[in-house]
C-alpha cells in the first residue's frame, strides 16, 4: 500500500523567499509535497482541506502575527510540527514561539541545510534551534538583569511587534503600513503598551529594549536618548 507523501507548508508573505525556499525543499526532500502560502489566511484555507505534516512560519506577516498562526496550528487536531523561520532571533521571540508550541526555530540567514535539519528533527519528535538562534538564546540567559521586572512579557504578541518597531524609531504611520493595520489600531496598541508597561515615550521604549537585549543589532545610539 502506497502512503501519501508528507506535506510541508511554507507560510511567509515575502513571496520570493517563500518560493525560493519551496524550490530548494522540493529538490532536497523529493518524497515530500511542498506547498507555499503567502498569507495566514491562505495557510488556514490550505490546511482546512488537507493534512499538513510540517509548517514553516515567519514571525512577522502582514495579516497575522506568526505566533498567533503558530498557536492555531498547535491547537489543531491532528497538529502539524511547527517551525519558525524568521529574521527575528531575539530571545523573547524564541521563548514565546517554543511556549506556543514550536518544535524548531531557524534564522532566515542560516544555511538552507539548517531548515532541512529542523524538518527532519521535527518529524522525529525532537526540537531544533539553528546555530545563531541557540547562541542568541544562551546569551540572553546571562545578559538579563537579575531581579528586574521584564515589563515586555505582559504584552500580547501584536503589542510586542509594535513595541519593538517603536524602539527602532518608526512612526505610527510607518508601523501601520508595515503591519497592514490602520493608524487608529496602531494608536490603540500604543496606548495599551503604555498602560501595561508604564513606558510612555519612544526614547524610553528604545532604552528599555537596548538594556534588555531585545533588538537584533543592539541599537546603542538610543542609549543617549
Amino acid at each position: 500500500m502506497t502512503h501519501p507523501p508528507k506535506r510541508i507548508l511554507i507560510v511567509d508573505d515575502h513571496a520570493m523567499f517563500a518560493e525560493t525556499l519551496g524550490q530548494y525543499l522540493r529538490l532536497m526532500l523529493k518524497d515530500f509535497e511542498v506547498i507555499v502560502a503567502t498569507s495566514a489566511e491562505k495557510a488556514r484555507e490550505l490546511s482546512s482541506h488537507q493534512d499538513i505534516d510540517v509548517v514553516l512560519i515567519d514571525i512577522e506577516m502582514s495579516d497575522c502575527s506568526g505566533l498567533t498562526l503558530l498557536a492555531d496550528f498547535s491547537a489543531a487536531m491532528p497538529s502539524p510540527a511547527c517551525i519558525i523561520v524568521s529574521m527575528h532571533i531575539e530571545a523573547l521571540w524564541i521563548e514565546r514561539a517554543l511556549k506556543a508550541g514550536a518544535c524548531g526555530y531557524v534564522a532566515k540567514d542560516s544555511p538552507p541545510s539548517e531548515i532541512v535539519n529542523a524538518i527532519q528533527s521535527a518529524l522525529r519528535g525532537k526540537k531544533y534551534l539553528s546555530r545563531s538562534v541557540a547562541q542568541s538564546f544562551a546569551e540572553n540567559a546571562v545578559r538579563l538583569p537579575t531581579g528586574e521586572k521584564e515589563m515586555h512579557k505582559v504584552l500580547s504578541n501584536r503589542e510586542l511587534e509594535i513595541f519593538l518597531q517603536i524602539a527602532q524609531g518608526k512612526s505610527l504611520k510607518a508601523i501601520s503600513l508595515d503591519l497592514n493595520l490602520s493608524a487608529k489600531t496602531v494608536s490603540v496598541h500604543k496606548h495599551n503598551i503604555w498602560k501595561k508597561t508604564g513606558i510612555d515615550s519612544g526614547a524610553k521604549i528604545a532604552r528599555y529594549c537596548v538594556e534588555h537585549g531585545l533588538l537584533a543589532n543592539g541599537r546603542q545610539e538610543f542609549m543617549a536618548a
